[in-house]
């Protein structure tokens, strides 16, 4: 398959200054360990922290560039790659993971389990924490964040997939149950989920706990459709962000210090621009196919199908899904959903707003129109009842439309995309089987796993990644930051 894109010649540049940066590093064990003490001034090479998006001092990141559309709606629930940018530097939660999987201190600076109740936890607020308008965050605003009304009611929905209940014990002290039992450091607190707000009546996003406030924007004038946001932050200079759906490269052009992107157009020509750099972040994503038509003793598909799938059908970078894969070894226990025999409708469903979903949707669809034993044996593991490979078209839908067709599950087939890395596996299934009630137990077909790529102009640095890729601009261990 080829993908066409338009030509782009890159100006004249200054000569770099820093090198590449190499792969982001893996995942370790989750561990318990101190919050670092925080370093003042330029960095001496060997105490940079490992978590350092650039591990070279620099000036601050002061641009940032979108390339999807932000909808005030979805704050505390990003649905994009530039919301959960933009959100992550508003909304913090209980604990935090960084990218060795480590917990961290984040709104509590201590908590300590309930030996007799194991899954009990009391956490601690820090003393200086405060929402953005100044006003101290107290237990009963976290409590009041995570409910249904935001008043201390009943726990909203997606607050329940990870704590069971949760108390104020004192002015500063939260006791909380989570859903699982948990041996070590709770880190399912770390879930974006959690994250602790407050909402007003004079704002559109809730206010977060960053210190930061965001302004919303007016239209940045460049000669192209770009939008402009602007944080502010106590005793930091201010980040702005640059929102432009269309072609990823005007960002570029733009003056931007950060941009995540996937598309390998924007990334080559990133790549012949001096005073640029790429880092690829974690392997965020995991996209699977799903179907009530196969059956749980089918054979899986193998690990040189699915690089081939990466390889051919996928836009940017891509690799065949590497297990061990959660979603099915994960020893979780739910009630199943009975399902009605019928003759599906002859579509590979998958989220519009997804491209890789769609890139392996429409692959799917023209491997069961073509013949031949490479087409064959790959749909033998995908659906081996050849009765049921009916697709014959890949259909995109979005919101209400989206989740009525997964959770009736009466088409051929669907692209989901799930955490490749989830802080809490079970917790993660379950929400998949939210949207997907039908959904069995190995019948899970792992596809491709995908992650993006921070596009970083050169002598910029004071980003922070997290296990799962998420970035905070300005030092974590900073509390200008907060």
């Amino acid at each position: 398959m080829s993908w066409a894109c338009s030509a782009r010649t890159p100006a004249a540049v200054p000569p770099p200054a820093q090198r590449d940066q190499p792969d982001a590093p893996g995942t370790a064990a989750i561990t318990r360990e101190p919050e670092p003490t925080p370093v003042r001034g330029p960095l001496p090479r060997a105490a940079v922290d490992e978590c350092a998006l650039i591990d070279l001092p620099g000036e601050p990141i002061a641009t940032i560039g979108l390339t999807d559309r932000i909808d005030p709606a979805n704050a505390l629930h990003p649905s994009n790659a530039s919301e959960r940018l933009l959100f992550g530097q508003l909304y913090e939660t209980l604990v935090r993971v960084d990218c060795m999987g480590r917990v961290r201190p984040g709104l509590a600076s201590s908590w300590r389990v309930d030996e007799r109740a194991g899954r009990v936890w009391y956490l601690t607020l820090r003393e200086d924490a405060r929402f953005s308008d100044g006003a101290p965050v107290t237990p009963a605003d976290v409590r009041a964040g995570w409910t249904r009304d935001g008043a201390g009611g009943e726990l909203a929905t997606h607050v329940k997939r990870h704590v069971q209940w949760v108390d104020v014990l004192d002015d500063r002290t939260l006791v909380i149950q989570l859903s699982t039992p948990r041996i070590d450091a709770p880190a399912v607190l770390a879930h974006p989920d959690l994250a602790v707000a407050k909402r007003v009546a004079d704002s559109p996003f809730p206010l977060g706990t960053r210190l930061s406030r965001l302004d919303v924007a007016r239209d940045a004038g460049r000669g192209v459709a770009l939008s402009e946001l602007t944080i502010s932050r106590d005793n930091r200079p201010p980040l702005r962000f640059l929102v432009a759906p269309g072609d990823p490269r005007d960002l570029l052009d733009a003056g931007v210090d950060l941009l995540l992107t996937r598309d390998p157009a924007t990334l080559d020509y990133a790549a012949a621009l001096p005073h640029f750099q790429r880092v690829p972040l974690a392997w965020q994503r995991t996209h699977v196919f799903v179907t009530a038509g196969r059956s749980t003793s089918s054979p899986s598909l193998s690990e040189d199908a699915r690089q081939a799938l990466a390889d051919d059908a996928v836009r940017g970078e891509a690799r065949g899904a590497q297990g061990p894969f959660w979603l099915q070894t994960a020893q979780c226990h739910w009630t199943l959903a009975g399902m009605r025999p019928h003759v599906p409708t002859p579509r590979i469903v998958y989220d519009a707003n997804d491209g890789t979903a769609r890139d392996l949707a429409e692959r799917l669809v023209a491997l069961a129109k073509a013949s031949g034993p490479s087409s064959t044996t790959f749909l033998d593991a995908i659906l081996p009842d050849r009765s049921q490979r009916m697709f014959q078209r890949a259909t995109g839908l979005t919101g209400e439309a989206l989740a009525n067709a997964r959770r009736l599950g009466t088409d051929a087939g669907y692209i989901v995309s799930v955490d490749s890395r989830p802080l809490e596996p079970c917790n993660a299934l379950y929400a998949v089987v939210d949207s997907v009630p039908w959904l069995r137990p190995g019948t899970i077909v792992p596809l491709v796993d995908t992650r993006l790529q921070a596009i970083v102009r050169r002598g910029r640095s004071g980003a922070t990644t997290a296990f799962d890729g998420a970035i905070v601009i300005g030092s974590v261990n900073d509390p200008a930051s907060r």
